[in-house]
């Protein structure tokens, strides 16, 4: 085994070689500890930078993962407290020529997922002359708890990451990293997240581009609006847990002394069976005034349409949907469930959605007629409820985010895409055990990302004759040219054979890349899309 030594600020690590999955070798830095561990009187605090050390420390294996239930054995409860570590590779870390620099945010619902190679390996994006960082943050009550008091101030997951980004700026030039060249990029909560990034003067300066890939802050599921007494999950929790209180304080000190995978363990009983069937995140980022440091000061409305002031690349897959009723991550919608939404539609609708709807205006009569028409909402009408949850989770949040875009003067080069290469042998559909035509939520990833979980499944990665592995250096392409310069599409070459040219100021179109066996520019014309909610 190869072993190779970096000096950063906090001391000195030990990195090891590794053999690409599509050969070729790079260096690989694991477990590196951003933060101290966020445990005892740091739970449900604000991360603090970690303890320098002496002689060498192994960065040979990843750190552990945050606690969270096993998204496979649903009622295992995995990882540790001490979780806040990241990994750097690079496939040189003398260069002359620093690097630039992309730090991915896992997704995951804010509640699930880690930085480690089980989703996210390495292989495909580091061959691209970039030097990659994949992280951890907390999740769930520890990393989101709001008790709307200084005690529990929430987003500490938020502020984990931006202490990460705060830990590259010192340290990424050790690794041949370019400091001043830095792109984050995360999908579904993790895209959310570099939303939430652009927006917090918290972050201002610690990166130069981003990406969000199915989530942006305007997603329903992204913030979780101020709550009552009854109806904050940290006071329910601790109820749950035999502590009945309206004061944060006895709240946190009770909470704070409860083992951290009991705390997970009994978070997923908060949602009720209603809030269940609308797939409601129970701990998300929140307004956190009541922070000394807070990621939003003042409003949150005037943040989002002040806009993304750095080039930014933002879309979704063609067919989000599928993943919350036919894949194993949700599972399978049985009849009984379709009925049930059947004879009560609302229990189909987010209920942050729910309370949006006047304002459109438009009725729930009118939205399910748009949607089924005069049919049931049974078997066979599942399509059709695929594409209402596709438009309220996903599409309707993330049109807002490129329209905020679109009409705001200062906002950086803005490129909107639809992912809608639905390979029958895409690993991700494998993964999700998903059949269903079109590319679901997530399904980008595994052309962005060598999955390692395919080993444990007995899969392999695709043939590098077939069309699998051209998506992989089409995807990885676009991402890390748009890394380097700003522009996803430099050059016109087999890879990218079209340019993708960003949005358009003030239009009444939207200019987008379908991303597809063959690329295209396409374009949605405002008012005229299912997601709109015109069509009454």
């Amino acid at each position: 085994m190869e072993r190779v030594e970096v000096c950063v600020r906090d001391g000195k690590l030990v990195g090891i070689v590794k053999k690409g999955i599509y050969g070729g070798r790079y260096v690989a830095f694991r477990g590196i500890p951003y933060a101290k561990p966020p445990i005892g009187e740091l739970r449900f605090k604000d991360p603090v930078p970690p303890e320098p050390w002496s002689g060498s420390r192994d960065a040979l294996k990843y750190g552990n993962v945050a606690v969270q239930i096993d998204v496979i054995q649903k009622s295992k409860i995995i990882g540790d407290e001490d979780c806040l570590y990241l990994n750097v590779f690079t496939t040189d870390i003398k260069s002359l020529k620093k690097r630039p620099v992309m730090v991915w945010i896992h997704g995951g619902g804010f509640f699930f997922g880690s930085g480690d190679s089980t989703l996210y390996g390495p292989d495909y994006i580091v061959k691209k002359d970039v030097v990659l960082v994949t992280l951890n943050y907390r999740l769930g009550v520890l990393g989101f708890l709001n008790l709307y008091d200084k005690v529990a101030t929430g987003n500490q997951g938020l502020k984990d990451v931006i202490l990460a980004l705060h830990w590259v700026q010192k340290n990424i030039s050790e690794f041949g990293g370019d400091s001043e060249n830095v792109t984050i990029f995360g999908e579904s909560a993790g895209g959310a997240i570099v939303h939430y990034l652009t927006l917090s003067p918290l972050s201002e300066g610690l990166f130069h581009k981003a990406i969000s890939q199915s989530g942006t802050v305007t997603c329903p599921w992204a913030l979780t609006e101020l709550e009552s007494c009854s109806t904050n999950k940290g006071f329910l929790l601790a109820k749950k847990l035999g502590k009945v209180t309206e004061d944060p304080k006895d709240v946190y000190e009770f909470l704070k002394m409860i083992d951290a995978k009991k705390l997970i363990e009994t978070q997923k009983f908060l949602a009720t069976e209603e809030e269940r069937q609308q797939f409601l995140l129970i701990f998300t980022p929140t307004l956190d005034h009541e922070s000394s440091n807070p990621v939003f000061p003042g409003d949150l409305t005037t943040l989002i349409h002040r806009g993304v002031k750095v080039p930014y690349l933002l879309g979704f897959t063609n067919c989000e949907g599928s993943v919350l009723l036919k894949s194993n991550f949700y599972g399978y919608i049985t009849k009984e469930a379709l009925s049930q939404v059947d004879s009560d539609f609302k229990l189909a609708i987010y209920p942050r959605v729910l309370t949006t709807l006047p304002k459109i205006p438009i009725t729930l009569c009118q939205l399910r007629s748009l949607y089924f028409g005069d049919e049931n909402i049974s078997e066979k009408t599942v399509p059709n409820y695929i594409n209402l949850l596709s438009d309220i989770f996903f599409f309707r949040g993330i049109m807002q985010a490129a329209d905020i875009q679109m009409n705001n003067d200062n906002s950086g080069k803005t490129y909107l895409y639809q992912f809608s290469y639905g390979s029958e042998t895409s690993l991700m559909k494998k993964i999700l055990n998903t059949d269903f035509p079109g590319a679901s939520h997530c399904e980008e990833l595994c052309y962005l990302f060598y999955p390692d979980i395919i080993k444990e499944l007995g899969l392999s990665v695709p043939a590098p004759d077939s069309e699998d592995y051209k998506m992989i250096s089409r995807l990885t392409q676009m991402w890390t040219d748009f890394a380097k310069t700003g522009n996803p599409t430099p050059a016109i070459t087999d890879l990218t054979p079209i340019k993708w040219t960003p949005l358009k100021p003030a239009g009444d179109v939207y200019d987008y890349l379908d991303i597809d066996v063959k690329p295209r520019m396409k374009t949605f014309r405002k008012g005229e899309q299912r997601w709109e909610w015109k069509n009454t």
